[in-house]
């Protein structure tokens, strides 16, 4: 009995061994594993980062060009405006020409013995 409880032993050693031997290989795969991703999630962050970078100036550029398009379809506009302004005052001062009104019509004279 003392041999195979000797053979026991000695099992249990090598097993312990064995799996002891294995851990430490997991755990050098574990860390070389998370170095190297590490490693990519840094360079995907900075490509990340540039192209952010990237779209950020296409879209001043893109707001830039907007608002300059949009700042002469404005004056554009206040000039046409302006225009018609100006000339629907030339065509009601003819209306008003045409028609005899009461801004046509003389002061009325004042009376005797009013104040």
């Amino acid at each position: 009995m003392s041999a195979e409880l000797i053979g026991i032993i000695a099992a249990t050693i090598a097993l312990g061994t064995a799996t002891l031997a294995s851990m430490r290989g997991v755990r050098h795969e574990v860390r070389d594993v998370r170095t190297e991703l590490r490693s990519e999630m840094t360079g995907l962050e900075s490509r990340l980062r540039d192209e952010i970078s990237g779209l950020r100036d296409e879209m001043k550029a893109g707001d830039s060009a907007l608002r300059n398009e949009m700042k002469a379809g404005f004056q554009e506009l206040t000039a046409r405006i302006v225009n018609i302004g100006d000339r629907l005052s030339k065509v009601e001062g003819i209306i008003e020409g045409m028609f005899w009104g009461s801004r046509n019509q003389p002061p009325d004279k004042p009376r005797e013995g009013v104040a």
